[in-house]
């Protein structure tokens, strides 16, 4: 994996400053174009070694030359539903993004890409586009007046012509809160977000998962669910709220990893200890989850092959002409490290 000094070394700062950029700490005073570096450089080392693997068996994953000719370019828009800073705030989509981004350079695919607070997003010479994050029926009958082919990531209200790449939250949760229940815990907190679309906030697939499960258990207390928005500094924020509630938990599920890290920093600061006290698990498995004390804990959404599927389906819908859309469910999978433990015996 790569280490603080590879970043450090990469980015022109510090290994103090990644360290402190990587963790969300609020107190430190750098751009965000530093941060978007920071983060970007991390990603970037990650995601390669990522492609190293994948391709252990020798082949690098493209055919020669020799044997293929050149592609015709392709122009193809990226459309992110979410401002620069809220990806800042939660570097899965950005490491969404870089794979994107990385993959078009093996396929020679020309892109453009826009965020949602950019008035320049791509027009209609594009061959395709792949949106990234939440989006509304409204907004997407306005994107196919723009391209023909869609392939959106995230959960949309699909119409079954476009193509959508999602990964299986319900399966995850439950998986993690059993992993939980199975450690002894049964004041299982849920720390979490919801995205707003015009002006109403929409239902979370990882809170409605976490009420079900936590029902069917018989376990559930709506003292235990905290809502803002998904960030580090609402993961800080809610957490706190919680701990000073005086509403026990030995566990913590946040719906990702950014609202994670800010929820350990709020325990550590009530003088508590993770995971000897609270347990916590956080989603996405960005990189930064393994450069914490603890590592975190968390669910990964392998957001480098999402990526990678959406460009590999978008260009079959290009070159093949297809016209059905197709729906890709990818798995998660637990990475259990040090943020979580069993509930201590009390005497």
């Amino acid at each position: 994996m790569a280490t603080l000094k590879d970043i450090a070394e990469r980015a022109n700062v510090s290994i103090s400053t990644v360290s402190r950029v990587l963790n969300f700490d609020q107190t430190l005073s750098v751009s965000d174009e530093t941060k978007r570096r920071i983060f970007e450089i991390t990603e970037e080392l990650e995601y390669r070694k990522f492609k190293r693997v994948k391709h252990s068996d020798g082949n690098d994953g493209r055919a020669s030359s020799a044997s293929k000719p050149a592609p015709k370019k392709k122009q193809i828009g990226i459309v992110m539903t979410y401002t620069k800073s809220e990806e800042l705030n939660d570097p899965y989509y950005l490491a969404m993004r870089l794979a994107i981004e990385e993959a078009a350079q093996e396929h020679d695919v020309q892109l453009r890409a826009g965020f949602k607070d950019e008035p320049d997003l791509p027009a209609a010479s594009m061959s395709g586009m792949i949106v990234i994050g939440p989006i509304n029926e409204e907004q997407i009958r306005q994107l196919y007046g723009i391209a023909p082919n869609i392939v959106f990531v995230d959960a949309v209200p699909w119409d079954r012509r476009s193509d959508i790449v999602m990964v299986d939250l319900y399966d995850a949760v439950n998986r993690t809160l059993t992993y939980l229940h199975d450690l002894g815990h049964r004041r299982i907190a849920y720390v979490g977000g919801r995205d707003e679309m015009d002006g109403q906030l929409m239902a979370d697939r990882r809170e409605e998962a976490y009420e079900r499960w936590m029902k069917d258990a018989c376990l559930f207390d709506a003292e235990l669910v905290q809502i803002g928005s998904f960030s580090a500094e609402d993961g800080y924020r809610l957490m706190s709220k919680l701990l000073t509630s005086g509403t026990p938990c030995t566990a913590v599920l946040a719906a990702n990893d950014s609202m994670a890290i800010g929820a350990i920093r709020a325990i550590q600061e009530q003088g508590l200890r993770v995971p000897d006290d609270i347990s916590v698990i956080g989603f996405n498995d960005i990189t930064v989850a393994q450069f914490m004390t603890p590592s975190l804990t968390t669910v990964k959404l392998h957001s480098e092959f999402m990526g990678e599927t959406a460009l590999d389906l978008l260009l079959e819908r290009i070159e093949k002409n297809r016209t059905i859309g197709k729906k890709v469910l990818i798995p998660t999978e637990l990475i259990i490290r040090e943020s979580c433990s069993a509930v201590p015996d009390k005497e």
